[in-house]
């Protein structure tokens, strides 16, 4: 999915809203409608992986759900929720390379251009790990 003029503007980023509660997601001004984190809990959501309550719409969830938080040690996994230190971000860990010196890991997500000139829904993005804030885990490690 790539956003028409670089403005929240593809239909589907209101279904990634009304999914996590809000009732009237095209009433709301495009700027007013970053959809990242919103995209990350539509995923969990369609793939039904429970997530608490709480409004998933915003960055900042994810960053306070501490007790989700990977712990100095843990290894990342697929699925994972990352939010980033330089900018109000979510995507999803698509691989997180165990050896430490290499210094970028892969991600799925929403409302970035992924490298590109439009806004969209984009997989196999890569980030450097020296930008992670927090690693959040809602599916269990098996």
């Amino acid at each position: 999915m790539q956003e028409k003029t670089n403005n929240n503007d593809h239909p589907q980023i209101n279904e990634y809203f009304r999914a996590c509660g809000i009732k009237h997601p095209e009433r709301m001004a495009a700027k007013a409608k970053p959809y990242c984190a919103a995209f990350v809990a539509w995923v969990f959501i369609q793939c039904k992986v429970p997530m608490g309550k709480g409004s998933w719409t915003a960055v900042a969830a994810f960053n306070n759900v501490r007790a989700r938080h990977l712990k100095k040690g843990q290894t990342p996994l697929p699925a994972d929720v990352i939010t980033y230190t330089i900018w109000s971000h979510a995507e999803l860990l698509k691989h997180w390379p165990p050896d430490p010196r290499v210094r970028i890991f892969v991600a799925n997500g929403a409302n970035t251009t992924a490298g590109n000139n439009r806004q969209g829904v984009y997989a196999n993005i890569p980030r450097p790990k020296s930008i992670v804030r927090h690693i959040v885990r809602f599916i269990p490690e098996t």
